[in-house]
């Protein structure tokens, strides 16, 4: 039978008492999952969007211009006649020749509004330049950094070089085109320009920029919208989940939501109601089972009363022996139905010191036989506390009796409160042998006890009564000192 009750109450209170530990590592990490992706999500696509058109567009722009200066290059090389460029040699710049060469690539330069034109040979030498400040045999340095395009050009190519800074810090480029005589490559025209496009390209650049900075902070807004609309659902499921952990399935689970996380909540709605369904049968189960056991137990005790008026001697003392191991057993079943068939609170504004008064009061006697001492000490003497008078004082009761039950003789119990905002703060401390750390996180489950008397309710029932009355409850304790039971209660609106 005291196995059936054991099992009959964990079935009963799996869900009601279950430990809520791990609900403490939540942090709502889902949200800003989900913003971090849409976001970097969005920034890729938007800065690699951006760089693949400003990349295609300075590409074009840049091949347009160099298509259009070897045109003009080639453009150059009909009017010149290469069989007068292998005459000139330096000082020729005097010369009718010279001078008729320069004159045709200053049209060239006129006509088509480039920065510079001229022809050097194949040892990159000037033979003739529209600058004049470059006579006949001055070697063209920049023409060192242009060998593969020189290398198709002297093949008889027409190309055109990438885009280069100049001494002035403005972007130039370059096109070539061959000069043959008698079927042979003699010298080249080179043409130079600046790239005016590259303003336009570096403004593109900085829109593309603007853009995408732009595009990331609305991105950021939309995703934190957007995982509001899954994470408030999520945060509402874990709140429930959270209050038919701790044993309240009065609140009702709602989820407004039409996916998974909506089926999810009508899923949650439907266990607590079948929790709430399972509970009541047990309840109901638990009430008969007590009744069938109650009865034989009066009867036993009546019969052991009236059979130890019979007897003397050893009889007597055997049978008083019986009829106290049946009020214990009575005892035990009463505290077990306390704890899994709680009544509600009724609840009031009572003077906290009181509570405190009447619970040592009636546990005077057993401080007298133990010897300890009680010390009381309070901030708060007049303090109201909003909670059921009954409970509250049978939970000061039950930790009073467990700091009894374990301190040594002359041991003390030091009872303070304090108020703490809207709360009152009591603590009780033993000076008893401690709870050792591995017990420690046990201490309020139910059945759980190290005494070799007992059921291991006692402090179980003190839990539930505290956050039945909205209240919280702790305990800290050091080997071989003290134990701390804490105690907060919500202080009255008359306080």
């Amino acid at each position: 039978m005291d196995t059936d009750f054991h099992r009959i109450y964990l079935c009963s209170s799996v869900f009601a008492h279950q430990d809520m530990r791990g609900t403490g590592t939540y942090r709502g990490k889902i949200g800003n999952k989900l913003v971090v992706t849409f976001v970097l999500s969005v920034t890729i696509f938007v800065g690699a969007t951006g760089w693949f058109l400003y990349r295609t567009t300075k590409n074009s722009l840049d091949n347009e211009l160099g298509g259009k200066l070897v045109a003009i290059a080639q453009a150059a090389t009909t009017q010149i006649d290469g069989m007068f460029l292998m005459q000139l040699s330096p000082g020729d710049e005097v010369t009718l020749t010279y001078s008729n060469l320069l004159n045709k690539l200053e049209k060239v330069k006129e006509a088509t509004n480039v920065k510079r034109v001229y022809i050097f040979d194949r040892g990159n030498r000037s033979l003739v330049d529209t600058d004049i400040d470059v006579p006949i045999g001055t070697e063209y340095i920049k023409l060192k950094f242009d060998r593969s395009e020189l290398g198709s050009l002297w093949r008889g190519d027409s190309v055109h070089t990438v885009l280069f800074r100049g001494d002035d810090g403005m972007y130039y480029k370059s096109g070539y085109a061959p000069i043959k005589a008698n079927g042979e490559i003699v010298a080249a025209v080179g043409v130079d320009t600046s790239a005016t496009f590259m303003r336009a390209i570096k403004s593109f650049r900085r829109s593309v920029v603007i853009f995408a900075a732009v595009s990331i902070m609305i991105t950021i807004a939309i995703g934190f919208i957007f995982a509001r609309t899954i994470t408030k659902p999520i945060h509402e499921l874990v709140r429930a989940a959270d209050e038919i952990g701790r044993g309240n399935f009065d609140k009702e689970v709602r989820i407004h939501s039409s996916d998974e996380l909506g089926y999810l909540g009508n899923a949650m709605e439907n266990m607590r109601k079948g929790i709430i369904e399972r509970d009541n049968q047990l309840k109901m189960m638990l009430a008969g089972v007590a009744h069938e056991i109650r009865n034989p137990l009066g009867g036993i005790e009546i019969f052991a009363g009236l059979l130890a008026d019979e007897l003397e001697g050893a009889s007597k003392e055997h049978i008083g022996k019986i009829i106290k191991e049946v009020r214990n057993l009575n005892a035990i079943i009463t505290q077990f139905l306390d704890y899994a068939r709680p009544a509600e609170p009724v609840k009031g504004n009572i003077p906290l010191a009181s509570l405190i008064d009447d619970a040592y009061f009636l546990l005077s006697p057993e401080f007298e036989r133990s010897s300890a001492r009680f010390i009381k000490e309070s901030d708060c003497e007049g303090a109201l506390v909003y909670v059921d008078p009954e409970q509250m004082k049978r939970a000061l009761i039950n930790i009073f009796k467990n700091s009894l039950q374990v301190m040594a003789n002359s041991g003390e119990l030091t009872v303070r409160s304090e108020i703490k905002g809207d709360r009152v703060g009591i603590t009780v401390s033993d000076t008893g042998p401690g709870i050792p750390a591995d017990n420690l996180e046990q201490i309020f489950d139910p059945f759980f006890t190290t005494k070799e008397k007992g059921v291991g309710l006692g402090l179980s029932i003190v839990k539930k009564i505290v956050e039945s009355n909205g209240g919280e409850i702790a305990v800290e304790s050091e080997v071989g000192k003290s134990t701390t039971f804490t105690i907060s209660l919500p202080l009255s609106s008359e306080a």
